[in-house]
């Protein structure tokens, strides 16, 4: 019998179930398949029950080994249709005492398909139910036993997967992160390397413009008192050309002495070191007027100045300077003729209010002030120094804050570096500044910085 059983081992997909489970049952057991129901496997107590060997049962239709239980190849039909365990008894009087026959059916899966039917067959006397329904659970639970279990080692593959995923993931990460921290430390390094040059060129570009300043101040000034006193002394031998060469050459001479001072002032005010302390406006305004009064009176100006001034944070020497130019260029930049009319006041700019674009950063405020309204900053204080002048065109507004720009050269003194310096000061203290002007209506300059 063992030879006939190891000769008619069930299919793969079958192989591990049955045999876990039926191989040394006491109780009879076959397996079938497909809409014929074709016996696949028998275990040897079916082989008693049936009086028949392995190779006699294997291979035949389930039909013509109970040609008489049309109901239990009713009940395999059902299983097949619903895959659902189902039993059931019946009793056969043919014997000289009634013999009942009980079947428990159940579906055979294998990942989640339906691959055939296994049938428990058990002949008896007496028909117990409490003996069927215990023998019926057991082998229920037999199977659901076998089907968690394959689960579970599923699962238990599934999670060495993943945690080995979770490794790799993680190493990579500590690769990333470790090339990160070199990265960062190489670029440290780089950086602090790069600011020590910056540092000692610009060091070394500050000393040469010193250098260079105070080396073409003297031939400058020689130039002076030489066209000076060539007429002075020589002025009745000279023909009006000569005077007016010796003239030009004055002016021209005085230009660059002007220019030079304020090459000087833009590089001390983009080198020096700016610290930020709480600064009186009142105390600067009152300065700077107080510098420029002769001025003032020369042109018969009239100049308004309206508190209140609140304290700001500022370098002091730079915000005289920044206040210093713009006051100076509204004295300066007025029609022929037409007396300086000047009014300075201060506000505070609060965080909802809509802020004037400056020209030097009309660009990068477009910006700003869209996410102002989702991200607050600290009050202002904005400066105003209003004009009589004659305005500047839109076109131009940008263009006045650079380096040497001279709108009108031919008609007003300057260097063109006034404004310049105005725009680096108000930055060096965290600020910034703009003006709002048109041709004709005068100028308003302002510059802004934060309340203290």
């Amino acid at each position: 019998m063992a030879a006939e059983l190891t000769m008619s081992r069930p299919p793969p997909e079958l192989s591990s179930l049955c045999l876990a489970i039926t191989e040394h049952a006491p109780l009879p057991m076959a397996t079938v398949e497909g809409a014929t129901h074709i016996v696949r496997y028998v275990n040897p107590a079916f082989c008693r029950l049936m009086g028949k060997t392995i190779a006699q049962l294997v291979g035949k239709p389930l039909s013509q080994l109970l040609p008489e239980k049309d109901k239990c190849v009713a009940l395999v039909d059902r299983i097949f249709r619903r895959g659902k365990p189902e039993s059931y008894t019946e009793q056969e009087n043919s014997k000289p005492h009634p013999v009942f026959w009980s079947y428990t059916v159940w579906p055979v899966l294998a990942d989640q398909h339906l691959v055939g039917v296994m049938i428990q067959v058990t002949e008896t006397a007496e028909v117990h139910g409490t003996t069927v329904a215990m023998n019926e659970a057991l082998m229920l639970g037999s199977v659901r036993q076998h089907e968690l279990t394959e689960a579970a080692e599923k699962l238990n593959a599934q999670l060495h997967v993943e945690i080995s995923e979770r490794k790799q993931a993680q190493e990579a990460l500590n690769r990333a992160q470790a090339l990160l921290t070199d990265r960062a430390a190489q670029l440290a390094g780089l950086v602090t390397e790069r600011t020590s040059e910056l540092t000692a060129t610009n060091q070394q570009l500050e000393a040469f413009v010193y250098s260079i300043a105070h080396d073409l101040r003297a031939p400058l000034r020689a130039m002076q008192g030489y066209s000076r006193m060539l007429v002075e002394e020589a002025g009745a031998a000279l023909n009006e050309a000569a005077k007016d060469y010796a003239d030009r050459i004055n002016k021209s001479a005085k230009f660059m002495d002007a220019l030079l001072n304020d090459l000087l002032d833009f590089s001390r005010i983009s080198q020096q070191r700016v610290e930020l302390i709480s600064v009186n406006l009142k105390t600067v305004v009152e300065a700077v007027l107080s510098r420029l009064q002769r001025d003032i009176q020369a042109k018969n100006a009239h100049i308004e100045s309206h508190g209140p001034w609140p304290a700001v944070l500022a370098h002091e020497p730079t915000l005289i300077q920044v206040f210093f130019n713009l006051m100076s260029n509204a004295l300066k930049f007025v029609p022929p003729g037409v007396p300086p009319r000047i009014h300075v006041r201060a506000e505070v700019v609060e965080t909802s209010e809509r802020q004037s674009v400056g020209a030097s950063e009309r660009e990068e405020s477009a910006h700003a002030s869209r996410s102002t309204l989702h991200a607050p900053r600290a009050s202002t204080v904005r400066i105003w120094v209003e004009d009589n002048g004659p305005g500047i065109a839109p076109q131009h507004q940008d263009e006045i804050f650079r380096l040497f720009t001279r709108l009108d050269g031919d008609k007003y003194a300057g260097t063109g570096i006034g404004l310049a310096i105005v725009q680096k000061g108000a930055e060096r203290m965290g600020g910034r500044v703009g003006v709002e002007s048109a041709p004709g209506q005068g100028s308003r300059f302002w510059f802004e910085l934060k309340s203290a």
